[in-house]
């Protein structure tokens, strides 16, 4: 919801609403925690937000996670606010739910129904999970996963091998 500028004056200037300039991308991160954030990136990229109602200052709508879940947001004089049904919301500035409705509201996300579009979604949603882990906790999740996936811990240790052979290749070239 930007309201764009007409009349004498540059044209290009972009007026944000009190919603949008309060939930941007970044304080929703903020209010929310990383974790929390990528729950509710995920459930607005997979679609989950339903009966969206838009104000300049507020908005609310409805979440499907493993329940329906209502979320009111708004923004006062002491800066942004949320009201979810969920039992998180009572413990953090801003829910997943709450992210969810916040990014779909903005226009941050917008979910793609084609349901072909949605794997690449998906995919954009863990890649985005995984570049925020820290090294060593992305290391142990890639291994943790192969002690379950036969196929993948193959895969992995033919990349590791390919790895050491082109290492001692390039070496031996040096």
């Amino acid at each position: 919801m930007i309201i764009r500028v007409s009349g004498d004056g540059p044209h290009d200037e972009v007026i944000l609403t009190p919603l949008e300039a309060a939930f941007t991308e970044t304080a929703c991160a903020e209010l929310a925690g990383a974790e929390t954030f990528s729950r509710g990136v995920g459930l607005a990229l997979l679609g989950r937000v339903a009966a969206l109602r838009i104000r300049p200052s507020d908005a609310s709508g409805t979440v499907d996670d493993s329940r329906e879940f209502t979320v009111k947001l708004s923004v006062g004089e002491d800066g942004p606010h949320q009201d979810c049904d969920c039992e998180l919301a009572s413990a953090t500035e801003l829910c997943q739910h709450g992210v969810a409705v916040a990014l779909a509201a903005t226009g941050l996300i917008q979910a793609d129904d084609d349901e072909d579009d949605q794997d690449d979604y998906v995919r954009a949603a863990v890649g985005v999970f995984l570049e925020s882990l820290p090294k060593a906790d992305f290391v142990d999740l890639v291994l943790s996963l192969a002690d379950d996936n036969e196929d993948l811990a193959d895969t992995l240790w033919d990349e590791t091998v390919r790895w050491y052979h082109d290492r001692a290749t390039s070496e031996a070239a040096d």
